[in-house]
């Protein structure tokens, strides 16, 4: 898998996970969201720098990310997390690449982060992140369903 491929794989996953949490962040805890949340925005950050290094035709998308991390980075999220979550969908729509024969994104990594989230779910004992891997393992099961190469 070249560092482009890896990149974008990684921005996918994290703006899901981020997608979530900020969705989830006006029934939590403040300080646990906020450092969680913030702790994606980094990852983010890291892996588009890494995309831009790594892709000459790539650097707008990338980019636009960072632009976007930076004004989202230590809002008020507990107030403002559904909304910006929804801007996070319409971002992260920007990282998924589809087939042109079906239209739909490559299921096989969605797969394994359901696999992943469910086991983590089974061991969890944490009412609140059981109900958190659930939701997110909902999400990622809807994604599954892809999307037309032209929306």
């Amino acid at each position: 898998m070249e560092i482009v491929e890896y990149s974008d794989k990684e921005i996918r996953k994290n703006l899901a996970l981020l997608e979530i949490h900020l969705k989830q962040a006006k029934f939590s805890d403040e300080d646990f969201c906020k450092e969680c949340i913030n702790k994606h925005i980094l990852i983010l950050e890291g892996l588009a720098e890494e995309g831009i290094s790594a892709c000459d035709t790539c650097m707008e998308r990338y980019d636009l990310l960072l632009t976007f991390l930076k004004k989202i980075k230590n809002k008020n999220y507990q107030e403002l997390g559904v909304e910006i979550s929804q801007k996070v969908r319409q971002v992260r729509k920007n990282f998924v690449p589809c087939e042109e024969e079906t239209g739909m994104r490559q299921k096989q990594e969605v797969e394994e982060k359901i696999d992943e989230l469910e086991k983590e779910k089974k061991l969890a004992k944490d009412k609140n992140l059981k109900e958190r891997l659930g939701y997110g393992i909902i999400l990622l099961k809807w994604m599954l369903r892809g999307r037309r190469c032209d929306e």
